[in-house]
């Protein structure tokens, strides 16, 4: 995809992926990204020209309700990546942090599960370990993550969702500055009478 806003940015993105059944139980499923930012025109984003890129690869190991993720990405041109209208769709954008700021590199691991014995209960870890950025005044952070989601499909309260997020991040710097981030989020979509 190509999205040009005048005189603010120029994003292209690209994503692939490809499944590859190992059994009747198994799935391997291997994608690449790569994004290409540019400012544009009059520069009204950031107020001077800039350049930023971004590529990863993930791989995926699916077994029965378990799944097993790593993943890289790694940003460089310049700039950090922008994102001034919606989310960043990197594949080590996690819970608090994106790990996209220029010339960090990020490495991804998770492990998620679906219990079949109580449809619609999963569960996930997750870890990333990013770099040092090429900013003398920022450091590389560590995100590890935990996630409980319900969403119940029958009975009385069909149609409702319930997920708790962790999150803690560990900054690299002198001051060892860290951020714990709770969410719980309900959902409610009754079922049409």
């Amino acid at each position: 995809m190509y999205y040009h806003s005048n005189d603010i940015i120029g994003i292209f993105y690209t994503e692939g992926k490809y499944g590859i059944p190992l059994g009747d139980d198994w799935k391997l499923t291997l994608a690449a990204q790569y994004t290409d930012q540019d400012s544009a025109g009059d520069n009204l984003l950031r107020d001077a020209d800039f350049s930023s890129r971004q590529w990863g690869g993930k791989a995926e190991l699916g077994w029965k309700g378990a799944l097993f993720t790593t993943g890289y990405t790694r940003a460089s041109g310049g700039a950090n990546m922008q994102n001034p209208w919606s989310g960043y769709p990197g594949f080590t954008s996690v819970q608090v942090e994106d790990f996209n700021r220029n010339g960090e590199g990020a490495w991804l691991m998770r492990a998620s599960y679906a219990f079949e014995s109580l449809k619609g209960l999963s569960l996930y870890a997750l870890y990333v370990d990013g770099s040092d950025p090429d900013s003398p005044t920022e450091y590389a952070k560590d995100e590890y993550n935990l996630n409980a989601q319900w969403a119940i499909a029958e009975g009385a309260l069909k149609g409702l969702m319930m997920r708790v997020r962790y999150s803690h991040v560990k900054q690299k710097d002198p001051l060892s500055s860290d951020l714990d981030d709770i969410r719980l989020l309900v959902y409610y979509d009754p079922p049409s009478l």
